[in-house]
């Protein structure tokens, strides 16, 4: 069983709460080895953690936990649940989090957080990061059985993305995540790209062709490739497209082919 315990929050570095899901970690298990994968998740944006996990999750030993929270819904009657993937554990709220994990296999297990007996203490209501997800994913670090969490669920909460669009003369999509580069990742995805491609359209400008890595272009020019998440990403090279195109998550993008 890996001790290995991920966490992906928008909570920042500021006031606290991250040092304290560590704490309740630490104290059920000494040995617990947390990686930060990033607390700059822009605040209540499911759809960006969402990419963040899909991107991370193939890249850490078998036993994981991958403990995520962006929760707008805390307090409220969504669930708290567990996934069992590919020899991974994924813990977090269930409002969609895990929507792109759960693409990447039809194979999964589900369970809710039930067994108050793994909590340290009573969940406050406005924290369930550190009272309810932070201990269990300590406790699945000391290799306690998957089904003593809480009953099976068969409905996860899996967030709409929107879906591309194929036409006659290529795919219409849209932006679904900017990061801190300014570079537009859309919801195109590369097996969709079945065809030659003759150029991007974004904004009202025009990209040629797709690149494999950002300098295939001079600096300041704009760039299309399929970044490491498997997405269409529009970028400028040395740049920031988001600002300099003027485009936010939304914005319009078009493939057309050869």
């Amino acid at each position: 069983m890996s001790s290995v315990i991920t966490l992906t929050t928008d909570f920042g570095t500021r006031d606290g709460y991250v040092a304290q899901m560590k704490g309740v970690i630490l104290a059920i298990n000494p040995e617990a080895r947390i990686v930060d994968v990033t607390h700059d998740i822009e605040s209540f944006n499911i759809i960006e953690a969402a990419l963040v996990l899909k991107g991370l999750s193939e890249y850490f030993p078998a036993g994981t936990s991958h403990v995520a929270v962006v929760d707008p819904g805390v307090g409220s009657h969504r669930r708290g649940i567990v996934m069992r993937l590919n020899e991974r554990f994924y813990v977090g709220p269930d409002n969609g989090l895990f929507s792109l994990v759960l693409k990447q296999s039809s194979s999964r297990e589900v369970c809710e957080i039930s067994n108050s007996k793994l909590l340290s203490r009573e969940p406050h209501p406005t924290f369930h990061g550190r009272d309810v997800f932070a201990p269990v994913a300590a406790h699945l670090s000391l290799g306690i059985a998957f089904d003593g969490l809480g009953p099976v669920v068969e409905d996860p909460v899996v967030f709409h993305v929107p879906v591309p669009v194929e036409t006659e003369t290529g795919i219409e999509g849209e932006v679904i995540y900017i990061d801190r580069f300014g570079n537009l990742t859309s919801n195109i995805e590369a097996g969709m790209l079945s065809r030659s491609v003759d150029s991007v359209r974004i904004a009202g400008r025009k990209i040629k062709g797709i690149k494999k890595f950002f300098s295939e272009v001079p600096a300041g020019s704009l760039v299309a490739l399929i970044n490491s998440f498997g997405f269409l990403e529009m970028a400028v090279n040395v740049g920031n497209a988001s600002l300099d195109l003027g485009v936010e998550q939304g914005a319009r993008v078009k493939v057309v082919w050869a």
